[in-house]
Formats: C-alpha cells, structure tokens, sequence
C-alpha cells in the first residue's frame, strides 16, 4: 500500500515540476531557485546552510541557487550575528514581488485545477504526506548516526 504512494507521491513531485515551469515560462525561473525564494519569504532571512536543512539538499546546490539571485538582484546578503561567516541571506523588493506574483499565481490554477476533489480530501491527503515526511526525515537521520 505504501508503495502505491511513493510510486504516486514521486510522479506528483514530477508533474508539478513540469507545471510549475509550464506556469512560469515567461518569468525564467527554475524551480529550484523558486522554492528558495519561496522559504525566503515564508521564513525572513535565512542562512544558506539552514535553507539548505529546510530543503533537504546540500550547502552547495543553495549556494549555487543564491549566487545567481544575487546576480539577478532578486536578494541580498546581509551580516549575520549570529555567525561571522554565514551571512543572512533576504529578499529584495523585486524577488518578494516576484515569489509572491508566482504564489498567486499558482494559487489561482491551483484553485481552478481542484474540481471534483473535496477541501477534505485535500486535508487528509496532506495530514497523511506530512506524516510520511516526518517518519522518513527522522529515518534517514537515525541511519546517519
């Protein structure tokens, strides 16, 4: 049973990559760099380590992605106090404007797409993705040990 899932939770994650580029053709935008626009503006500024944590990736990919951000002037790196050499990385005015237009965006076919499936239904596959999530992350760290 749990198989079915994965099988389905896998080729979800694929087909809403390929949505996702499909929304945003015109913006040029990956999704990589999307998601941490997006973990930019949901948690403030952050560092590239912790983004990296958060998205289960290496250091190194969310450096690649925040250098050419910083190219772009999507975000900026500010001192951190907390540590003298991981700088805090922030939005910019114009990459919160964008991450937030792609939200809306997306929130709107998203909306659109839902027919025929309940808020419910929604609900409950979440409640079930996130259990899943958790079981695994807590997983995978114990056999790190």
């Amino acid at each position: 049973m749990a198989e079915a899932l994965f099988d389905e939770t896998r080729l979800l994650f694929h087909a809403l990559k390929e949505w996702a580029e499909a929304v945003h053709s015109d913006v040029r935008v990956t999704v990589s760099v999307r998601a941490v626009l997006e973990i930019l503006l949901l948690r403030g500024a952050t560092s590239v380590p912790e983004m990296a944590r958060a998205r289960l990736v290496s250091r190194q990919h969310i450096q690649q992605q925040i250098d050419a951000l910083v190219e772009q002037k999507l975000v900026k790196r500010e001192p951190n106090p907390a540590h003298k050499r991981s700088r805090l990385i922030t939005l910019t005015d114009s990459g919160r404007a964008l991450i937030q237009n792609m939200r809306a965006e997306e929130l709107g076919a998203l909306t659109r797409l839902q027919t025929g499936v309940s808020d419910n239904a929604v609900r409950n596959a979440t409640q079930v993705l996130a259990a899943w999530k958790d079981a695994l992350t807590t997983d995978a760290q114990r056999r790190k040990q």
